[in-house]
């Protein structure tokens, strides 16, 4: 126990008063003689002697009180033994939460600011020789963190180096580290300081779980005991806004045609604010936003056009105009792969005369709608064109109503789809199914989809004169943007078509049926690339599917779907990995990071074999911005853009509520430092104990007066007087008792 006043205990010395009044009011009674008292003298002494003792019994109670008093005024409280017997044996862990949310302006000044300056008193208060650690809760690892040292120097050291990052916090997670730390040093004071702004999200992992001591040592689970002191940074912010997500939103990303970027904006402030977002590509502001009026704790979405003007990697920001509280989330960076020129061979028989009568006249058209920049580039060219290419580059082949391949171009059509190439078969009248299926067996059934069956034919002796398509994929990223409405599919009529076996045992994907169920359009994957079959033709005496709306957007979403051009944005959050598969027969040697800084940084890409790696992995995302991977050695070059961004998490304003914290703790007690600009208040708590005996001595007081006041009315002469007043005044005297007559 210790005093927090102890000059109040000099109080105690007036405990002397009640002594000294009690000798001031010992009086000597004058010697009356009466002959009648000598019977009397047993009695007296009795008498006398019983009230000497409650004499004393009532000064005793009355001294009790004043020193109760005393020391209440001296705020004694009550320390732990331990403590006592070794207060210079301690070590302690400091959380130093340096994420995103910690370069909010509060009250005005910087929360990291804030931090490191509580973290310094922490460090007066440990003296030299004790163990303490320091763990940073973001950032780039330095090699003295999460260590315990005798000295300050190299903590001190890490404080000059760090600062506020781009990343998000676990707070739960660092102080898991901070407890196995602790658990291995032979201190027996230890403390964890958790200088934070308490944001929910930094205890969002951790709260979602209680800390179990199953598979924990004796000791690490003693470490779950040691308490938490919480040095809240958290206290009147600036307004702050931040730019949450960007999401571009393009069917086809190719040059020619626009998406769209959905912006979020946030507003992390108490009351509505309006603020303008800008946009750039490429470093060159394209679009600036009306005014948006952002609701109290609430967020707003806007919608920019965004026209995809060139080929390659579009690098694009999104940037809030002005300041703010916070200096991370005002910008939001994005990538996406714009696709132009991509190389098609169209594969027919010998051109017509009539242009409009080639049996790739529609199809050529479809894939390229329009003169100038587009994302396709067609090849009109005859089998006998394509055999002669040494190479193939193109990306799809589309075989328009050819005869069965000879042996040797049926092989090099196999090899092509084995190694990534994509193969779309077209019918007509030049297809003989048995040919084909002849073809594909030779092939080791590496051409098509699936057996060919016979031609079947809509005539007025079948009681119809056309099918149509009544079904498509829902599942097929390509086609699943026409079902609705189904009159756009609905009216494709079939007048000719070439039965398909595509059963369970062809393991192919039926892509549209007809309306009795006759697939008309099958897929199937074989090694890296695909391989698809239309039953019908690509011109009008077949089908008048190359009239009808739906041809022209489905085929060419169709072949953006097989090369891959769907809208990928590849990004990540600061403080996470890049990470990258690849391909059996696309693994580079090594691979070039060029970080935001521009400072490129070759790294290699090979496992223990020796061999490239299948994944490559870089770590060090800590600056927001987009880094550039470009592949070497090994593969094809080539390079992707990867837009590393804030954790968004780290805008939001709330704060983990300290009752469910506390709750979550246990048994480990938790101090809160609501002030961490001084925190002497809270080492005083530390030091002397929290739990305070004032209201104890109070109570004690209050019952001690309780018992001194029945004490002395016990003891008092008052029901006697009033005898003594009802007798004729000749007669009080000789009622009275001879010790009464001597005192």
């Amino acid at each position: 126990m210790i005093p927090l006043a102890p000059w109040f205990l000099l109080a105690t010395l007036a405990a002397v008063i009640p002594v000294v009044l009690h000798l001031i009011s010992r009086q000597k009674a004058k010697d009356l003689p009466f002959s009648t008292l000598r019977f009397l003298r047993i009695s007296v002494q009795k008498t006398r002697r019983r009230r000497r003792i409650h004499d004393a019994l009532l000064m005793l109670v009355r001294m009790a009180v004043l020193v109760l008093i005393a020391v209440g005024l001296s705020e004694l409280r009550l320390t732990s033994f331990k403590s006592l017997l070794a207060r210079g044996e301690s070590a302690a862990v400091i959380i130093l939460d340096n994420s995103a949310s910690m370069g909010v302006v509060d009250e005005g000044r910087v929360r990291f600011e804030t931090a490191l300056g509580a973290v310094q008193q922490i460090l007066r208060e440990i003296p030299e020789g004790n163990q303490v650690g320091l763990l940073l809760t973001s950032g780039p690892a330095f090699p003295e963190a999460g260590k315990l040292h005798r000295f300050h120097a190299p903590i001190l050291e890490i404080l000059n180096q760090c600062g506020p990052t781009a990343e998000g916090a676990d707070l739960g997670l660092r102080l898991r580290q901070a407890r196995r730390l602790l658990a291995a040093s032979n201190a027996v004071n230890k403390d964890i300081y958790i200088v934070s702004d308490q944001q929910a999200a930094s205890w969002k992992a951790a709260l979602a779980e209680k800390p179990s001591s199953e598979g924990l040592s004796e000791e690490e689970q003693k470490a779950l005991e040691i308490p938490l002191t919480i040095v809240d940074c958290h206290r009147t912010p600036q307004s702050n806004q931040a730019v949450r997500e960007v999401q571009v939103e393009a069917p086809v990303p190719v040059v020619g045609l626009q998406g769209k970027a959905l912006v979020k904006v946030y507003n992390a402030f108490s009351a509505e604010q309006s603020r303008l977002v800008e946009l750039y590509v490429d470093d060159a502001k394209v679009a600036t936003s009306p005014a948006l009026a952002i609701p109290a704790d609430g967020e707003i979405t806007y919608a920019f056009s965004l026209p995809f003007q060139r080929g390659g990697i579009l690098r694009g920001e999104v940037r809030l105009v002005g300041e703010d509280g916070g200096k991370f989330d005002d910008r939001r960076f994005f990538t996406l792969e714009v696709h132009q020129n991509i190389p098609i061979a169209l594969v027919g028989p010998q051109r017509h005369d009539i242009a409009y009568l080639d049996d790739t006249f529609y199809l050529e058209h479809a894939l390229a709608p329009r003169r100038g920049s587009w994302a396709l580039q067609g090849n009109r060219l005859t089998l006998s064109d394509l055999l002669a290419q040494s190479g193939w580059n193109y990306r799809v082949l589309y075989l328009v109503n050819l005869p069965a391949l000879e042996p040797a171009a049926a092989e090099r059509v196999r090899t092509y789809i084995e190694t990534g190439g994509h193969v779309v078969w077209i019918c007509g009248e030049n297809v003989q199914p048995e040919a084909y299926n002849q073809m594909h067996q030779q092939a080791a059934n590496g051409l098509l989809p699936a057996l060919l069956g016979e031609v079947r034919a809509a005539t007025a002796g079948s009681g119809r004169d056309s099918w149509h398509i009544a079904y498509l994929d829902k599942e097929h990223p390509a086609l699943r943007q026409f079902l609705e409405p189904v009159a756009l599919y609905q009216s494709v009529l079939v007048y000719k078509h070439i039965r398909v076996d595509a059963g369970p045992q062809s393991g192919a994907t039926v892509l549209a049926r007809l309306d009795d169920g006759e697939p008309l359009m099958v897929h199937k994957r074989i090694g890296r690339g695909t391989t698809t079959l239309l039953g019908t033709s690509a011109h009008v005496g077949w089908t008048n599917f190359p009239l009808r709306p739906i041809f022209l957007p489905l085929l060419a979403r169709f072949t953006f779907h097989l090369v891959g051009t769907e809208s990928v944005q590849r990004g990540s959050i600061a403080g996470l990995p890049l990470v990258v598969d690849f391909e059996p027969t696309n693994r580079p040697l090594s691979v070039e990071v060029i970080p935001p800084s521009g400072v490129p940084r070759r790294m290699p890409n090979k496992g223990e074999d020796g061999q490239a790696a299948p994944t490559f992995r870089y770590d060090e995302t800590h600056e927001p911005g987009i880094y550039t991977l470009r592949l070497l050695e090994g593969t094809t070059p080539s390079q992707l853009a990867y837009a590393v961004n804030p954790d968004p998490d780290e805008s939001l304003s709330a704060t983990v509520d300290r009752e469910e914290f506390a709750q979550w703790a246990k048994p480990a007690e938790v101090i809160y430092a609501d002030n961490p600009e001084d925190l002497s208040d809270v080492f005083r708590r530390r030091r002397e104990g929290d739990q305070d005996l004032w209201p104890w001595f109070l109570t004690a007081v209050l019952m001690v007066l309780v018992f001194e006041t029945f004490l002395s009315n016990r003891l008092s002469p008052k029901q006697q007087d009033e005898q003594l007043q009802q007798l004729p005044p000749g007669m009080r005297r000789r009622a009275r008792t001879p010790a009464e007559v001597r005192a």
